[in-house]
C-alpha cells in the first residue's frame, strides 16, 4: 500500500471530506473505487479534483460527524494503481529512494536517500563516499534509461557545483 493523500477536514453536512493529495498521478484518482482510510477499506461513492485538493464522498459516510471521524487520516492504495497511470518517462518517489545513478559515462553519482518535494520542484538527497549531498531534480539533466535513472556526464556537474 502506497499514501496518496491526507485528510484534511471535513466538507459540508453530508459526509463529504477534503484531503491533500500526495501525488502528481492526478489519473488514478478517475479510476479509484475504494481505498483503505487508517484501518479501514472504504468505498469512494463520489471523487473531484478542485483547486489541487481533492473532494471525497465515501460510501456510509452521510454525516459531518462521520467525516470529522477521518479528520488527518492518510489515504491509502494498491501501488500497482499508480503504476498503471504513469507514463514511462516518470518514476514514483517509493522506486527513486534507494536507487544508485550512474552518469552516462558510467562513473557513480550515488544512490538516493531521500527525495524532498518543494513544491515547484524536487531534491534528491544522494550520499556518496559517506558524503551526503542535495541535487534538483532538472529534466536536463537527469533521464530514464530502462528502469534506472542516468545523469548527463556534463550537465550533472554545472547541479553539483
Amino acid at each position: 500500500m502506497i499514501e496518496i493523500a491526507r485528510i484534511l477536514k471535513p466538507q459540508g453536512i453530508k459526509g463529504e471530506v477534503k484531503a491533500q493529495p500526495y501525488t502528481n498521478v492526478l489519473a488514478v484518482f478517475k479510476y479509484l473505487k475504494k481505498a483503505q482510510v487508517g484501518d479501514k477499506t472504504l468505498e469512494i461513492e463520489k471523487i473531484s479534483l478542485r483547486q489541487d485538493f481533492l473532494y471525497i464522498k465515501f460510501k456510509g459516510i452521510n454525516t459531518r460527524n462521520d467525516a470529522e471521524n477521518l479528520r488527518n487520516k492518510t489515504i491509502k492504495i494498491e501501488k500497482e494503481l499508480l503504476e498503471i497511470n504513469i507514463s514511462k518517462d516518470e518514476f514514483l518517489i517509493d522506486d527513486l529512494i534507494g536507487m544508485v545513478i550512474y552518469d552516462t559515462n558510467g562513473n557513480l553519482v550515488g544512490q538516493i536517500l531521500d527525495v524532498i518535494n518543494y513544491g515547484s520542484y524536487d531534491i534528491f538527497v544522494i550520499e556518496k563516499e559517506g558524503r551526503t549531498f542535495q541535487v534538483p531534480y532538472v529534466e536536463d539533466v537527469f533521464f530514464k534509461e530502462g528502469d534506472k535513472l542516468v545523469a548527463d556526464s556534463e550537465k550533472i556537474k554545472e547541479v553539483l557545483i
